[in-house]
């Protein structure tokens, strides 16, 4: 139990700190850039799953990789453009927290799956503690709405990718969806390129570092799935909300921390009620 747990532990590392570097470069161009770098970044091992999973592949696949690169690019830019007006410690937690709440709330009728009283007093914590976060300032609505439709995209995209490792291998997916999006964005950035050489000059590490770090994290979690049952790996996943909450105050000095930390340990025990009352 103790290597899946390890392998949670660094993806909580890695998705908080391509969260924070994400938040740092605060450009569209830089989702694009460092799209491009992850699509090369992975390609070996990319290529090689799909050359492995060739003879089990048919239409559906291109079905699956085309709704998960429409989902998780939407999710990319509208989390990017929420980091441009807001902060950190605002942002991510509502969108994280806002994902298994809506998630579970589909799953109930389409899915047929009872929460139980856990899972629902679980989604009951959850959305207390996002209203807790999201209560603005008088002129900081803005980035809460990004950090809503950020967690409607979460949930669809947990959905849509619940359906799709069935008959994908889940690297796979990731990889697909990072080439996908780094084609679309191809002509954009050409367009853009002197902006492009700026942010490449200013945020190179930023660049790479969230090249390997937000496909890292998504892998990472999956291979601990295979592991220890999704009871355990879940719960432990919300943790980067407060390591994110406490990055935005210490690394970025953001207000408000400890009602933040107190309102994102709320996400996190909510998320725990609602994984364990689904289980």
């Amino acid at each position: 139990m103790l290597l899946p747990i390890a392998l949670v532990l660094a993806s909580v590392v890695c998705h908080a700190t391509w969260n924070l570097l994400a938040k740092k470069a605060g450009s569209t161009e830089f989702l694009g850039v460092w799209s491009v770098v992850a699509a090369v970044l992975w390609a070996p091992l990319g290529i090689w799953v799909l050359a492995n999973a060739w003879d089990t592949l048919d239409w559906r696949a291109l079905q699956f990789i085309g709704g998960a690169l429409f989902l998780h690019t939407s999710y990319f830019v509208v989390l990017q453009r929420g980091y441009r007006i807001g902060d950190l410690s605002v942002v991510y937690p509502i969108a994280r927290g806002l994902g298994p709440v809506l998630t579970c709330l589909v799953a109930v009728p389409f899915f047929g799956e009872d929460p139980g009283l856990l899972g629902w007093a679980g989604t009951f914590i959850l959305a207390i503690s996002v209203a807790v976060l999201g209560k603005p300032r008088v002129t900081a609505w803005r980035p809460v709405a990004y950090a809503v439709v950020v967690g409607l995209f979460i949930a669809a995209y947990t959905l849509w990718d619940k359906a799709a490792v069935a008959i994908l291998p889940p690297l796979l997916i990731n990889w697909a969806t990072d080439t996908g999006r780094a084609i679309l964005f191809a002509p954009w950035l050409w367009r853009r390129r002197a902006a492009v050489k700026q942010v490449w000059q200013s945020y190179k590490r930023h660049i790479f570092g969230t090249a390997i770090c937000a496909p890292g994290a998504y892998i990472l979690v999956l291979t601990a799935l295979t592991m220890a049952p999704v009871t355990v790996i879940a719960p432990l996943r919300e943790v980067t909300v407060l390591l994110v909450v406490f990055l935005g105050a210490k690394l970025l000095g953001e207000h408000d921390m400890w009602r933040r930390l107190t309102a994102a340990l709320g996400v996190v025990l909510g998320a725990v009620g609602v994984t364990l009352g689904r289980s």
